[in-house]
C-alpha cells in the first residue's frame, strides 16, 4: 500500500535525522504543536494551515508552502522581506 510506504520513509528518515514523527492516528498537528513544541520565544516553521496556532503561547509560529519547508529542512536560510519603518 503507498501510504504505508510513504509513512515508513518518513518514520525511518526521521528516526535517522532525530525528528519528531508522529504515526497516524496521534492527533492534529496544531494541537500536538501547542501540547508538545510551542513555548514563549519560539520560531516556527510549518506547512499546515494551523501552524500560527502556536504563536497562542508567545513563539512566532508561520505556515510555509512546502519549497519554503524544504529550504528549512536543507538548512538553507528562510527570510521574510520587511518594509522600511520611517
Amino acid at each position: 500500500d503507498l501510504n504505508k510506504e510513504v509513512f515508513n520513509f518518513l518514520a525511518t528518515a526521521s528516526a535517522k535525522y532525530d525528528i519528531g514523527f508522529w504515526k497516524p492516528g496521534s492527533g492534529i498537528i496544531h494541537q500536538i504543536v501547542l501540547e508538545n513544541y510551542a513555548y514563549p520565544g519560539l520560531l516556527l516553521i510549518g506547512t499546515d494551515s494551523h501552524t500560527p496556532n502556536g504563536g497562542g503561547l508567545g513563539g512566532l509560529c508561520i505556515g510555509v508552502g512546502g519549497a519554503d519547508a524544504v529550504d528549512v529542512m536543507a538548512n538553507m536560510p528562510w527570510e521574510v522581506k520587511c518594509p522600511k519603518v520611517k
